[in-house]
């Protein structure tokens, strides 16, 4: 289930980080795509009832796993388990050993989760913005519900603007990590994880550092470019 957790992480995360600037997000609509089956839609009142789903589902399993990833390269294996030249990843030699065969968890990649969209309220100076936020992964429409009397509306539209900027923004980073993850689902669909070492195939490295950057993160943490940046397999201990 390392991309479908991965996921839903990473929606709960961009929405955190609209929390955390006054957007409350609710009607959260999320889609779940498995191998050789129709697509499937939940719709989630809140991000808290969200955040509850996650954590029934796959935090105890997430827990049992140290990352062996870190972002010091004084700390990483001197060897190294695969070399990028231009797209391509070439394979080296002795991969990094994480043993993930004793959970099913860890051998599978589950669905892939994919936001489609949500609401956002808001309230400043006594008026309530709202929003309705779809195609999130595709065009990012942005649908304006706020409404104000005449007489402030221009000095409202400044900070009306301001926010949809970050709503934007946001989302734009949001989607860079979903794109990352749709393509790892896609080259996974036909590897059993269960005999795929770190870098002993070609995905499973970008796989797995995207799983504990992101899972490992507290459900309060927000959106950051982190998992994005290079990361090394930490030496062994």
């Amino acid at each position: 289930m390392v991309i479908e957790s991965t996921c839903v992480k990473t929606i709960i995360d961009l929405l955190e980080s609209l929390r955390k600037n006054s957007f409350t997000a609710t009607e959260i609509r999320v889609s779940y795509t498995k191998k050789g089956s129709t697509k499937q839609y939940i719709t989630f009142a809140t991000l808290d009832d969200l955040k509850a789903d996650y954590t029934s589902k796959y935090s105890k399993k997430i827990q049992t796993k140290r990352s062996p990833y870190t972002d010091d390269p004084m700390l990483a294996l001197q060897e190294p388990v695969s070399t990028t030249v231009g797209e391509q990843l070439f394979n080296t030699y002795n991969p990094y050993e994480v043993y993930f065969e004793a959970s099913t968890f860890f051998c599978s990649t589950g669905s892939l989760v994919t936001l489609e969209s949500f609401k956002l309220n808001s309230y400043i100076k006594e008026y309530q913005m709202s929003f309705t936020v779809k195609d999130v992964t595709n065009t990012i429409k942005i649908i304006d519900g706020s409404k104000f009397d005449l007489r402030r509306q221009d000095q409202i539209k400044v900070v009306l603007d301001r926010f949809k900027s970050a709503v934007q923004d946001f989302t734009a980073l949001y989607n860079k990590i979903y794109g990352r993850l749709n393509k790892l689902f896609i080259q996974g669909q036909y590897v059993d994880l269960c005999y795929a070492s770190i870098g002993y195939v070609e995905f499973t490295f970008e796989l797995y550092k995207l799983f504990f950057a992101i899972n490992k993160t507290p459900l309060n943490a927000g959106i950051t470019d982190k998992p994005l940046k290079r990361m090394y397999l930490r030496a062994a201990t």
